[in-house]
């Protein structure tokens, strides 16, 4: 079956889902035929590891209601911003409503910005950002998503011609290393941090993302932990299908390697991973999946289903069947239908664990998708036919002014 996602362009997917990179995102295909094949227009669909929100958009895409948690705050953002996404129209008229506040007043204070974060920008594009930083509300649908598009921007490397693709000096990398190595980086190479105007920037860059013309109505994301029960929303909407991929054992730190974006977010790194399941005991791991179990088993559809997608790992030199010891020491203890394990073995390099010393090894290419439902009274519908020719789009949504 993982052949059917491997068929499609390797860059299929809705341009609104490359809005923020994020670090062990599984691509949009395999949701996509999750979404299509175990759920019917209008059904909720439910990520409680949301990330950067690709669940949520594409059941919003395929005409289901999305819903997303995550415990760590940047995947909350991003995810809030595709589950309810503006009108180009909307955002157009609050970036300009911005800029125009901070023209009046641009003389932004500078002084509780860390040196960490100076020594990536110019001041007057610094100042833009703080504003930003300082005016944007975490309600309603468009500052959301303008949100999503400063994370998105807020460090960034430079295209051989020497455009800058972000606000920041040319970073290495899509996520932020540490800063002293930053500093050191900044150093040896000789970067100046570009000044560019911030306001034109996110217009530039929205138009990509083919929004809608009216605002869509969608779905909902929160921040928070999956052990926890889901909003009573959620509760009664019942979602058909829980598609997710939970941590692995003590594999990435997001807090870490996200600490300019969690800066934005008034957040700190350290704290954002002391909260965030990261362990290498295997027993604690799965003391936490049975919780987490039992929370879906309260949120799914009775005859719905539930995907866990779960890489293997690498213990004592040897490759350890995470997905197999969550089926029999969590999942079938607490009475979960099993209908199949299916095996996507990833292309070589694809595994982003790849590019930490300290973790090397410990993720492999190989991801299993353990596909089960609360009881085995559930059976499996026909596999539809996919044409990956046509990349879903907001075209066929409720909208509202």
């Amino acid at each position: 079956m993982p052949a059917i996602w491997h068929e499609a362009p390797r860059r299929w997917g809705h341009p609104l889902h490359s809005v923020c990179s994020y670090l062990a995102m599984f691509p949009p295909q395999m949701a996509s035929v999750f979404i299509r094949w175990l759920t019917d227009e209008g059904d909720g669909v439910y990520d409680p590891f949301s990330g950067r929100g690709t669940v949520a958009l594409e059941a919003l895409l395929q005409g289901r209601t999305g819903f997303g948690s995550d415990a760590n705050p940047l995947a909350h953002a991003l995810t809030k911003a595709k589950v309810k996404v503006p009108s180009i129209s909307a955002l157009e008229r609050r970036l300009n409503e911005l800029e125009q506040q901070f023209r009046r007043a641009p003389d932004v204070c500078l002084a509780q910005v860390p040196d960490d974060i100076s020594m990536l920008y110019s001041a007057d594009t610094l100042r833009q950002i703080v504003f930003l930083r300082n005016e944007l509300s975490p309600l309603g649908f468009v500052d959301p998503f303008i949100t999503a598009l400063v994370l998105g921007m807020l460090h960034a490397n430079h295209s051989q011609g020497g455009a800058t693709r972000g606000f920041s000096i040319s970073m290495p990398n899509t996520f932020a290393m540490a800063p002293g190595y930053v500093r050191r980086y900044i150093k040896e190479h000789g970067l100046v941090a570009p000044n560019v105007d911030v306001f034109q920037m996110l217009r530039v860059r929205a138009q990509r993302y083919e929004l809608p013309s009216m605002t869509t109505k969608a779905g909902r994301s929160w921040l928070g932990d999956a052990e926890k029960a889901v909003p009573a929303e959620v509760a009664q909407a019942k979602p058909k299908l829980i598609f997710t991929s939970p941590p692995y054992l003590q594999v990435i730190k997001y807090g870490k390697y996200n600490w300019v974006r969690l800066w934005f977010l008034n957040y700190q790194g350290n704290e954002v991973d002391q909260g965030l399941m990261a362990s290498s005991s295997l027993s604690r791991y799965l003391a936490f999946m049975k919780k987490v179990l039992d929370q879906m088993k309260t949120a799914v559809d009775p005859e719905g289903y539930i995907c866990l997608v779960i890489g293997d790992v690498r213990r004592d030199k040897k490759q350890l069947n995470l997905a197999d010891v969550v089926w029999t020491h969590a999942a079938e203890p607490a009475g979960w239908h099993q209908h199949a394990t299916l095996v996507d073995d990833l292309p070589e390099g694809r595994k982003v664990s790849r590019i930490w010393k300290e973790n090397s090894g410990r993720a492999t290419k190989t991801d299993r998708l353990l596909l089960m439902s609360p009881h085995s009274g559930v059976s499996l519908p026909d596999l539809p036919e996919i044409d990956w020719s046509i990349t879903p789009d907001f075209s066929s949504l409720a909208m509202e002014e």
